[in-house]
């Protein structure tokens, strides 16, 4: 080392403080909750573009990604608990088939329109010496028709039993979960109101 020159410090500047961590986006990734105001009235807008009417010119915040997926009203399961007579259930299920569920099966439009009465037709008496081999088997065969077509009709009038039986079970139970779900939802909007009139509107 040349005489003269100066010794160099052993003792080095401290490093810069990190920079500041960027502020979180509402909707954003790695943003995890999101006000229930938001969660009421959908896509939150911009600050520069609140209290304006043109919502087309405003860049919209996307809402967040825990936001649940639409739900199929199908695929939704009342838990309720409905235990019909096994003896309705047998009377509702063709035999040799599997048992009728009131739970899972469907009717159309058209098998629940009313039946009209129909008039039963005027009998007409066959005399004894016309009543031969040909006549009996178009009997045996009206016979047979009108016993499968009123057996049929039995069958479906006890579907529709055990069914809407099932169905008045399940709208009691429905009903009193959307009385549940008002009067929380009527909380929820008093406590929005009290922190609104607090802190101001969200």
């Amino acid at each position: 080392m040349a005489q003269g020159s100066p010794a160099p410090s052993l003792m080095s500047s401290p490093p810069p403080p990190p920079p500041p961590p960027p502020p979180l986006a509402i909707g954003g990734p790695s943003s995890t909750m999101v006000s229930l105001k938001s969660l009421l009235q959908g896509p939150v807008k911009s600050p520069e573009c609140r209290g304006t009417k043109d919502l087309a010119s405003c860049p919209i915040t996307p809402v967040s990604r825990s936001t649940p997926s639409p739900v199929d009203p199908e695929a939704v399961e009342v838990l309720m608990n409905f235990d019909p007579d096994p003896a309705d259930l047998a009377l509702s299920s063709i035999p040799g088939h599997e048992t009728f569920d009131p739970r899972k099966h469907r009717f159309s439009e058209e098998e629940l329109k009313p039946q009209p009465i129909m008039k039963k037709a005027r009998k007409i008496q066959v005399p004894d010496d016309q009543k031969d081999e040909k006549y009996w088997n178009r009997r045996y065969k009206n016979n047979e028709a009108a016993k499968r077509s009123r057996d049929a009709r039995r069958l479906k009038e006890n579907q529709i039993t055990v069914r809407a039986a099932f169905l008045e079970k399940e709208n009691a139970v429905l009903r009193q979960e959307v009385a549940n779900i008002r009067q929380e939802l009527t909380r929820y909007r008093s406590i929005l109101s009290k922190y609104e009139s607090q802190h101001g509107t969200l």
